[in-house]
């Protein structure tokens, strides 16, 4: 089984970025793809967590629940050309 998630448009591996937004402090997971064609797909995954949520995490198996969202940024499939 692989452990990577692939791009639904080429089938490489997504990249992923973790960063804190400026506006709120939540932390949000980007993911996006930088496969060798030029398709696009990129979506973001907002946490609901902070820093200090995570700061509040002292106990092994303690469980934080926060509504996540999930916003797709692109999508473009590749463009092809017939000779």
């Amino acid at each position: 089984m692989r452990k990577w998630i692939e791009c639904p448009e080429c089938g490489h591996p997504l990249s992923t970025i973790v960063e804190r937004d400026e506006a709120t402090g939540e932390i949000k997971i980007k993911f996006f793809c930088e496969g060798p064609g030029d398709d696009v797909f990129e979506l973001e995954i907002l946490t609901g967590l902070k820093e200090e949520d995570l700061a509040d995490l002292r106990e092994v198996g303690k469980v934080v629940k926060k509504e996540m969202k999930v916003v797709l940024i692109a999508r473009e499939p590749e463009s092809y050309s017939e000779y």
